[in-house]
């Protein structure tokens, strides 16, 4: 903004005018002012005043801007006070051009923050506050460098130089400060913003930085969050950075870090939902191929009734069971239960059923143990629990029990000796079990998440209703579990000679 001029002081329009004039004629005659070619700008020539008298500079901003010509003692007192009145017009103006800078600033950056809120992408976000921050702050060199996730090391995202002269057209070698920075650093482990206005001579400088007369640097931080650095340099001779740049790039860097932090947080949610949509495909997948297994883990078994029901309480389940048919007309039937949940219970399920398709014995003792030695060679897998019976056509049976749920004969309790589950110790045997099965009789085999169904009170469903339970058909008895309020997978199967009982 132009600075004052004697003339427009003492101008119509001036509100000082009517002051100087009255101060003129309480002085009295033989008085003028001048400019500096000797114009007269307020006063009455006479022949006194031409020929005699001081003459009195005025000064403007340091600067001569007009005489005061008259009696010696009057035109010192006038120059002086029209000094002053061109002082304070001097600092009326220089404060209003500091008010409207401030306003411009103010303006940019609420421009600013309407940008970057609607704004998600990370690149996006960083050109867009590098660009404003160039438009307020002189600087041949800007960049913003970003944590993409914390601890992770620094990425260049948006930079300008000389060669793009445009923060929308940056690339990532162009900016003040390389990732690896120590300045960077410095800015990040301090988190205070930092000025520094002779590069060369600073020891953390690397080579390219040592170009740069000034620089200077802010924290991105959003909340305890610190997500990077916004730098701003110039390579011309003599810059320097200043207390209130320091400031306004503060501003900037504030309004950029809450910008970059939920494009960040935006991105990872992205990603997280793609993971989340790759592994419901993947469950989608595993408990399609779950379900065919299970499909055919039961055979034909002619003279035998058998009914099977598994509902995983996800979308795969570690609960199994296998029923199959000997030689000799006999039926051995298998329900289990893995330790676990999701898709490594699912593949354990999957091994189990391929180990057990493989077995040629149909004796449960021996099933059992090489289902455990096959499950212990797998290494580390975690227990597993199952109940295994074979029923020849007249209804005699033998079975085994590793840490299962008793089987159900007509609705009572079968006793069954007792054992460690699957997998954790080698060459365990499994003591035998013998009864008879009745013509009219059923038997239950199912994994806990029938007595284990709560209902959303918190009741469980317990032991004591499997008595009438077990004699209802296997669907009723799912069902029944479910409705009650599934926790867990859910499996029943129900055996019984010719066409079973009614």
């Amino acid at each position: 903004m132009a600075g004052p001029t004697l003339k427009a002081l003492l101008g119509a329009r001036s509100a000082n005018r009517p002051a100087i004039e009255a101060v003129l004629h309480a002085l009295g005659t033989g008085i003028r002012i001048v400019d500096p070619a000797d114009k007269l700008l307020l006063g009455e020539p006479s022949p006194q005043s031409v020929t005699g008298g001081s003459r009195v500079p005025i000064q403007i901003d340091g600067a001569i801007a007009g005489f005061v010509i008259g009696p010696s003692e009057a035109a010192f007192a006038l120059a002086l006070l029209l000094t002053q009145l061109a002082a304070r017009e001097v600092e009326g103006r220089a404060l209003a051009s500091e008010v409207l800078h401030l306003y411009r600033e103010v303006h940019l950056i609420e421009q600013l923050s309407e940008q970057l809120a609607a704004l998600l992408n990370l690149s996006t976000v960083c050109h867009s506050a590098l660009a404003q921050a160039q438009r307020l702050i002189r600087a041949t060199h800007g960049g913003i460098l970003v944590m993409e996730k914390e601890g992770s090391p620094l990425i260049s995202v948006a930079a300008f130089s000389p060669s793009t002269n445009d923060a929308h057209e940056s690339s990532d070698e162009a900016g003040p400060l390389l990732p690896e920075s120590q300045f960077a650093a410095a800015i990040l482990e301090r988190g205070i913003a930092e000025i520094v206005n002779d590069c060369a001579s600073d020891p953390r400088a690397l080579d390219g930085e040592r170009n740069l007369k000034a620089l200077v640097c802010a924290p991105l931080r959003a909340g305890q969050r610190m997500v990077g650095v916004i730098a701003l340099a110039n390579a011309m001779d003599g810059a320097t950075y200043s207390a209130a740049d320091l400031k306004l790039l503060n501003t900037i860097a504030l309004q950029t870090a809450a910008a970059i932090a939920n494009s960040l947080l935006c991105s990872e949610m992205v990603d997280a939902a793609r993971v989340r949509a790759a592994l419901a495909a993947e469950l989608q997948a595993a408990s399609t191929v779950q379900q065919l297994l299970l499909q055919s883990a039961s055979r034909p078994t002619p003279g035998f009734h058998v009914e099977s029901v598994y509902l995983p309480a996800s979308e795969v389940g570690g609960d199994f069971f296998f029923v199959s048919s000997a030689p000799d007309g006999s039926l051995t039937a298998i329900v289990g239960d893995v330790a676990g949940k999701g898709l490594t219970a699912a593949m354990r399920v999957a091994m189990i059923l391929g180990v057990l398709r493989r077995e040629t014995s149909h004796d449960p003792s021996d099933i059992l143990s090489g289902l455990n030695n096959a499950l212990i060679a797998q290494g580390q897998l975690g227990f597993t629990t199952a109940c295994c019976v074979r029923i020849s056509l007249s209804g005699d049976y033998t079975l085994a029990n590793a840490g299962h749920i008793a089987p159900y004969l007509s609705g009572r309790e079968l006793e069954t000796a007792p054992a460690l589950p699957l997998g954790l110790i080698p060459d365990q045997s499994y003591e035998l079990v013998h009864g008879n099965l009745g013509v009219m009789e059923r038997l239950v085999l199912l994994s806990d998440g029938v007595p284990e169904a709560r209902s959303h009170t918190g009741e469980l469903y317990g032991f004591e209703r499997l008595s009438d339970l077990t004699l209802m058909p296997a669907q009723q008895i799912a069902e029944a579990a479910r409705t009650f309020g599934q926790e867990d997978d859910i499996t029943v199967l129900t055996l019984a000679l010719g066409a079973g009982p009614h």
